[in-house]
């Protein structure tokens, strides 16, 4: 399963890095819903401080919630794929 679910990312990875590569727009709008994401899923995650700090819970046990919050969930997915694709990008186009 895990083999798997890496080989998944891996293409995913490489998909989104070969579009960005060649197309400026496309880099555009990855590189947009990327800040947006970051964004929300920063959000997602100091709300949920915000909540355990404000209950006066166990902060260990508590915080934990975040991970199963949907948010966190499409937000830490896209970024997964999207931060290696863009360091490919950085890495294969020449400087100029």
């Amino acid at each position: 399963m895990t083999i798997s679910i890496t080989l998944i990312l891996a293409a995913c990875c490489l998909a989104a890095g070969w579009t960005g590569f060649r197309s400026r727009k496309a880099l555009l709008v990855m590189d947009a819903l990327a800040a947006i994401l970051l964004f929300v899923t920063f959000v997602s995650i100091a709300s949920a401080i915000a909540r355990t700090m404000l209950r006066d819970t166990v902060f260990m046990t508590e915080i934990h919630a975040v991970l199963l919050n949907p948010v966190f969930i499409i937000g830490g997915a896209y970024l997964a794929i999207y931060t290696p694709a863009r360091m490919a990008i950085n890495v294969l186009r020449p400087s100029s």
